[in-house]
């Protein structure tokens, strides 16, 4: 019997071992496979960036919860610890901010935002979405920078629901229903400097 090279052996990885890589690349892990994260670009960045200070101002404002932003663990599957992720912006309500430890957010968030880019895109539509879903997300908005669109979605009978569609030109404010009353637009989102 020949033995399997290299490539054909897929390594599972826990978090416990995510932990030991120093290499200076960041990585995400999606059931317990590792997947390099390049660094996102400026316009992500501006996006992100956006999302987190109009998701601040409002929890400041309603006193809900904790608003985090990029580079955070958040692992998903205790006590497995295989899907290990770093979204770009995540809401945690006040009802669950024991999930909060000093290296990681141990839990589903309640929100969790994903600003997409070219390298990371299908995997925040598929996989991360999937495990996001599973994991009792309550609410996962994806902002297209390139497309200045943000979709938002809710969990569904076996899937996500998407909610809502929301265009820079779009007049409406952003509907969460895990922040009612938000008041921020598309445009506003997307605005650079």
């Amino acid at each position: 019997m020949i033995a399997p090279t290299a490539k054909e052996i897929k390594k599972f990885y826990t978090y416990d071992d995510y932990l030991k890589i120093d290499d200076g690349n960041r990585y995400e892990l999606i059931k317990g496979e590792l997947f390099l994260t390049p660094s996102p670009g400026t316009r992500h960045q501006f996006v992100a960036g956006n999302i987190f200070l109009f998701l601040s101002l409002y929890v400041q404002k309603a006193s809900s919860g904790k608003v985090l932003i990029a580079p955070l663990d958040v692992v998903l599957d205790e006590p497995i610890k295989k899907n290990t992720f770093q979204p770009d912006v995540i809401f945690i309500s006040n009802d669950r901010l024991s999930i909060i430890e000093e290296a990681r957010i141990n839990g589903a968030p309640d929100l969790v935002v994903e600003v997409l880019s070219p390298s990371t895109a299908r995997r925040d539509r598929g996989k991360k979405s999937r495990r996001y879903f599973l994991s009792g997300v309550r609410e996962y908005w994806l902002a297209d920078p390139q497309e200045q669109l943000l979709e938002i979605f809710v969990p569904g009978e076996k899937d996500w629901q998407r909610t809502g569609v929301y265009e820079e030109e779009d007049e409406e404010c952003i509907v969460s229903t895990v922040l009612p009353g938000l008041e921020v637009r598309a445009r506003d989102i997307f605005i650079l400097p």
